[in-house]
């Protein structure tokens, strides 16, 4: 009996710790500094020192667009940071191993977004 109850709240644990959620665009709008406007070229430095330090690898693509790549462990995420001197979103592109279903993904993802666009923040105003 008590090898049926652990079984039990192992897959239900194990269940619980897959969750997914719904894929979305990260948009920000950057609050105005009132010591000097921002420029296009000051958000970019926030945005790829934030990448940095959180272990994102990434590279300008084009005009007003980063491409950042995280890997973790047998994860990969891919996203596109679309910004200007106003506003930065954070955009999915591709992703391995995050049960990507096209509406959906692993929970994770959400967790990195958030912290990645905390240390975008940081970066700009600190």
């Amino acid at each position: 009996m008590f090898k049926k109850i652990a079984l039990i709240a192992a897959v239900t644990l194990s269940l619980a710790a897959c969750k997914t959620i719904p894929v979305r665009d990260y948009d920000h709008q950057i609050a105005s500094s009132a010591n000097k406007p921002l420029t296009k070229k000051d958000v970019e430095k926030a945005i790829i020192s934030a990448c940095q330090q959180r272990g994102w690898m990434c590279k300008a693509t084009s005009e007003g667009t980063i491409a950042g790549l995280l890997d973790v462990r047998k994860h990969q995420v891919k996203i596109d940071i679309v910004y200007d001197e106003k506003s930065y979103s954070l955009k999915y592109k591709d992703s391995m191993n995050m049960k990507y279903d096209g509406d959906s993904i692993h929970k994770k993802y959400g967790q990195w977004m958030n912290n990645l666009s905390r240390s975008i923040d940081n970066q700009l105003f600190y």
